[in-house]
Order: C-alpha cells, then sequence, then structure tokens
C-alpha cells in the first residue's frame, strides 16, 4: 500500500499559539497507543522548530531513503513507534523550508 492509505485513524495535535504543549501531548500519546499496542507513527510537521528529534533522542537521526521504493523516504524507527519530522532531514530542511513557506 502507498502513502497513507493503510492508516485507519489519525490524531491531530494542534494549536495556534506555541509553547503550549503540542508536541509533549503528541508523543506522550503516540507512545502510550503503542504500548497498547496500535501501530504508531508520528510526524512532527513543524517547519520553523521541529521538536520531535530533541524529544525521541534517536540513535540513527536522519532520513534514508526506502529501501523497498527509492522515490519515499523511510521513518525514524523509535521503541517501535515510526517517527517522521523536518528536524531528522539535517541540513536538507533548509532546502525544502523556502518552496513549502513560500
Amino acid at each position: 500500500m502507498s502513502g497513507l492509505k493503510a492508516v485507519k485513524k489519525i490524531v491531530a495535535v494542534s494549536s495556534c499559539k506555541g509553547g503550549v504543549g503540542k508536541s509533549t501531548v503528541a508523543v506522550n500519546l503516540a507512545f502510550s497507543l503503542q504500548k497498547q499496542g496500535f501501530k504508531v507513527g508520528i510526524f512532527d510537521a513543524d517547519l520553523f522548530g521541529p521538536s520531535l528529534p530533541t524529544m525521541v533522542q534517536v540513535d540513527q537521526p536522519h532520513l534514508f531513503q526506502d529501501e523497498h521504493d527509492p522515490t519515499k523516504i523511510a521513518p525514524v524507527n523509535f521503541s517501535g513507534v515510526k517517527c517522521m519530522s523536518y528536524g531528522f532531514a539535517g541540513q536538507k530542511t533548509a532546502i525544502m523550508r523556502g518552496p513549502m513557506v513560500t
């Protein structure tokens, strides 16, 4: 299956104000659901201050090309939760930010 076709439920955590704990709630919710036996992924879509890489502290903090489909990137796996964040892209985020923000 490609993209989000296999995803059954999406929970969005958002707020217009910064610093209210959105990332903390999202990460705790994701790991709590994973511990209950659900397959969970978390996507940090913050272009300017992604905090997921700081909160999960993965050993290999960079996104890599998916070995099964070279047109896609593979998520970082941390304790059974698949994590995606612009912060995992390293220097490539500067290249992505300009066109996306514009």
